[in-house]
């Protein structure tokens, strides 16, 4: 059900009080005498539509959306589960609004967080979530490194024939190149992360679709929140990470510690495996006796 601005027809969502397109309010005061239906809750003002739950007309200011993008009535929302995490109501709260407090209860209230949350996400939705986790890891550390290479003098031998301005421009430019490109290796990263840990699902034998294991995935990120406080957030982070994703898997994917774990850690043992074994293909190479000359 979707609802109608009064006045330009475009939709309106439940709970604003104001259309976002043509800035009309949606507190209508009701004419007396008038037959239109009045706010059970306020009724000095026009309802806008019926609670889609139980019936009763509510105004701008008591309506709210459902679990379904229902709207229903403020009674009806507090009666029911609080099932729906802020970063699905993000065009009530604001984007950065609801990113933070989604961050906030993963990270202090996991298990309640993730055992009360839908498994069902659109993947833009939790690509979305994992853009700005990435970008909150890394955008702090990124602009202090990039203030320290500007302050910070250098003095170069004459000999090198280099204009340490230049050398520092460039420097500064290469930070601002991985700065936009962080959140979108990260986001290209935690797709990778996910299809790797829902092949392990899907082995074990879970049901649950990949946009699940993706939500879950990317949820879990949340304290990259912690990049924000320079030079130390996004190395503490990764561990909290992981930690979360035990959670996130065995709410989200219904199943148990012991399927949630292996399904968390295939990525982190796989990159693991990876690299030990570049390095021991190099130490081979190295020790033997061609390598050697």
């Amino acid at each position: 059900m979707r609802i109608p601005c009064p006045r330009c027809q475009a939709f309106v969502v439940p709970g604003a009080e104001r259309c976002a397109w043509c800035g009309t309010s949606l507190l209508v005061e009701a004419a007396p005498g008038s037959s239109d239906p009045v706010c059970a809750v306020h009724p000095e003002l026009r309802s806008l539509h019926a609670c889609g739950r139980c019936g009763s007309f509510a105004c701008a200011k008591c309506l709210r959306k459902g679990e379904r993008d229902e709207p229903i009535c403020a009674s009806c929302h507090e009666r029911v589960p609080a099932d729906a995490l802020p970063w699905d109501q993000r065009a009530e709260l604001g984007t950065l609004r609801a990113f933070w407090r989604t961050c906030l209860a993963v990270m202090l209230r996991p298990a309640a967080t993730f055992e009360r949350a839908r498994p069902e996400g659109s993947m833009g939705s939790s690509l979305g979530f994992a853009t700005l986790s990435h970008l909150a890891a890394s955008c702090t550390t990124f602009l202090v490194y990039m203030s320290i290479v500007l302050l910070i003098p250098r003095e170069l031998p004459e000999s090198d024939n280099v204009d340490p301005v230049a050398l520092s421009l460039m420097w500064v430019g290469l930070m601002g190149v991985g700065l936009v490109l962080s959140p979108i290796v990260g986001m290209l990263a935690t797709v990778a992360n996910a299809a790797l840990d829902h092949l392990v699902f899907r082995l074990s034998g879970t049901g649950q679709p990949f946009e699940v294991t993706l939500r879950a995935n990317a949820l879990s990120l949340s304290p990259y929140l912690l990049g924000l406080v320079p030079l130390c957030g996004m190395y503490i982070a990764p561990l909290w990470v992981l930690g979360l994703r035990f959670y996130a898997y065995r709410a989200l994917h219904r199943t148990g510690w012991g399927t949630a774990v292996l399904g968390a850690l295939a990525a982190p043992l796989l990159s693991c495996g990876l690299v030990f074994g570049v390095y021991a293909l190099v130490l081979l190479v190295g020790l033997s006796p061609g390598g050697a000359r």
